[in-house]
């Protein structure tokens, strides 16, 4: 039957091309986004947290930064990459530190509820009778005061969203639905997300309306994605942190060329012809100014020998230049002179 997650819908949304790639030809990647690299690193440090919990025993944050720290070293490979050049790996690295660090003095001694579940997987269907069902994974489930479900999720993401961008979100909304009706007494479901970066935590709820109005959202969306015939590519800012850009109509000759010598890359037949084109329309720009000039002149001349001669009609050797005086009532502009005595 088929399966969807919140990802996989997002990459649709996201670049067609892109998930296309991904989820019907399957095609892997081994490289990985610094900033990927960096979340999951800090997510390994909180399921650590709340694991560790379970079994009574709170770390210190000295134990769990010398595990992040450990994490890294271990996962790290060459096929990390770094997109903004102008931070190091040390940096994003600082950065993890600083989101476990907070998070550990805001939430310490971590007696906020009971968790039930860390790393939760859910799978429900979205509609029994299409066969559509949803798969993801819970970042943590906290039973709070014996009645309030907790559905927590940890971003490293580097902008804070909006209260109306949380209330619209679909992956948190999508957990509910998971675990609606899975343990009894529970009279209410929270939707928490923590903003490590900005060490903020942000709240929703989701009513049967909502919910039922997600569902015909994401079935309508994913019949676009079946009907989907084509897959074109969709470029924006997140094409730069793309795994397949190698693969791209629209970034392809980029990754071939990017890394070429000096001498190879001024050669190669694409720049060259990208080259000669912005050279021809900058030359066209030139001289369509000046040219517009020059008419503008012209055109000036004529009108000063129709005046002139009281012409209506000017004759060249195969064409005739028509000579249109017409009145206008122009008033002056707020501010001059002329306008304050108008006013008065």
């Amino acid at each position: 039957m088929p399966t969807y997650s919140h990802s996989q819908l997002s990459t649709y949304e996201t670049c067609p091309y892109q998930y296309k790639l991904s989820y019907i030809q399957k095609i892997k990647i081994d490289t990985e986004g610094i900033e990927a690299f960096m979340g999951s690193r800090v997510h390994d440090v909180l399921e650590k947290l709340y694991r560790d919990l379970k079994m009574t025993k709170l770390n210190t944050l000295e134990e769990l930064l010398e595990f992040y720290h450990q994490c890294c070293e271990k996962n790290w490979t060459e096929a990390v990459q770094i997109i903004r050049k102008e931070y190091s790996a040390e940096d994003y690295r600082s950065l993890g530190a600083k989101c476990i660090t907070e998070y550990y003095k805001r939430y310490y001694p971590f007696d906020q509820g009971k968790t039930l579940g860390l790393e939760e997987t859910i799978y429900f269907p979205l509609e029994e009778e299409k066969g559509y069902w949803i798969r993801g994974v819970i970042d943590r489930l906290t039973l709070l005061n014996g009645s309030v479900l907790e559905i927590h999720d940890y971003k490293t993401s580097g902008r804070l969203p909006t209260q109306k961008d949380i209330q619209s979100d679909r992956q948190l909304a999508f957990y509910h639905m998971g675990v609606e009706g899975k343990w009894k007494d529970i009279q209410e479901i929270k939707l928490i997300w923590h903003y490590l970066v900005f060490d903020a935590e942000v709240q929703s709820q989701r009513t049967p309306e909502d919910l039922q109005q997600l569902r015909q959202e994401t079935l309508e969306l994913i019949k676009k994605i079946e009907s989907d015939r084509e897959f074109i590519p969709k470029e924006s800012p997140l094409c730069d942190w793309c795994d397949y850009q190698g693969l791209c109509p629209k970034r392809r000759h980029r990754v071939v060329t990017e890394n070429l010598p000096p001498n190879e890359y001024l050669n190669e037949e694409g720049v060259n012809l990208v080259n000669k084109y912005v050279e021809l329309k900058e030359k066209k720009g030139i001289l369509t100014g000046e040219i517009d000039a020059e008419i503008a002149r012209v055109e000036e001349a004529l009108l000063a020998y129709a005046e002139q001669k009281e012409l209506g009609a000017i004759f060249g050797s195969d064409h005739v230049a028509k000579i249109k005086t017409e009145a206008k009532e122009k008033y002056p502009l707020k501010g001059e002179p002329s306008r304050r005595a108008l006013d008065e």
